[in-house]
């Protein structure tokens, strides 16, 4: 790999400062294969940032990178792997800023929440308030994680009801975190139309999950999300029997056009 070849090649007096752009690189890279649904390349690109983040002992990319970990394991079904590694990431806890130690507690409850740990997740949850991007005054320290407000905190209160079979509970928190969520924050605020959407599914409401879910769709086209666009076809499938509805057409045949 030419990253690998050029870092062997460098002066030692650069090198960490090398090994840390390639650390923040690796993690990019593992976000945009995250994006396109590409999960085996998203996980080699998380091991390589969390492999050049040991090397120069960097506390945050370490947790970014570990962090990262957890979402693949989550995303590939391993609840119990995805758990350890977000263990492993709040190790760093009080090393890193403080937006990233709500992200660090906000993906340790959603994968509590996959192997039915549900107060420990509402707890986690319920603490991640403290370091929230927004709760301190002025901008967020570093570029990580400063999307982590309390809004995407409640949002992922909402998913984490749903995991716990609470579907009308996910509901009302989402309806009333989403308006928090900024629309430029286009995969946030898709992913948290797609939790409310399913929780609506859970609900046995049809209509609202094709109504919920229709309004997430054109946004995803734009940011390009094949992972969220994959997700949304599921929720086609799920409320395909319903298409007598309205809401439920009309979804449906954009969705169509979308494929």
């Amino acid at each position: 790999m030419l990253l690998d070849r050029l870092l062997n090649d460098v002066p030692s007096s650069i090198r960490s400062s090398l090994v840390r752009l390639a650390a923040q690189y690796a993690e990019s890279a593992a976000w945009l294969n995250h994006s396109l649904n590409d999960a085996p390349s998203a996980q080699h690109w998380t091991r390589k940032a969390l492999t050049w983040a040991d090397q120069i002992a960097d506390p945050t990319m370490t947790a970014w990178a570990t962090y990262r970990s957890s979402q693949h394991w989550l995303i590939a079904g391993k609840s119990h792997r995805a758990v350890e590694e977000a263990e492993a990431a709040m190790l760093q806890d009080k090393k890193v800023p403080r937006p990233v130690r709500a992200a660090l507690r906000v993906q340790h409850a959603h994968a509590l929440a996959t192997v039915g740990e549900h107060q420990k997740a509402m707890q986690l949850l319920d603490n991640a308030h403290e370091w929230a991007a927004d709760r301190g005054p002025g901008k967020p320290e570093g570029e990580h994680a400063s999307y982590c407000t309390s809004g995407y905190i409640e949002v992922h209160r909402g998913t984490c009801l749903r995991i716990g079979r609470r579907p009308d509970e996910a509901i009302a928190v989402l309806d009333a975190a989403l308006p928090s969520i900024p629309s430029l924050h286009r995969q946030d605020f898709t992913a948290a139309l797609l939790t409310k959407a399913a929780a609506h599914v859970a609900a046995d409401q049809p209509e609202q999950a094709a109504a919920t879910a229709h309004i997430a769709l054109p946004i995803a086209r734009r940011a390009g999300s094949r992972r969220i666009l994959h997700q949304l076809g599921q929720i086609g499938s799920a409320v395909d029997k319903h298409r007598h509805l309205t809401d439920v057409r009309a979804f449906l045949d954009d969705l169509v056009e979308t494929a």
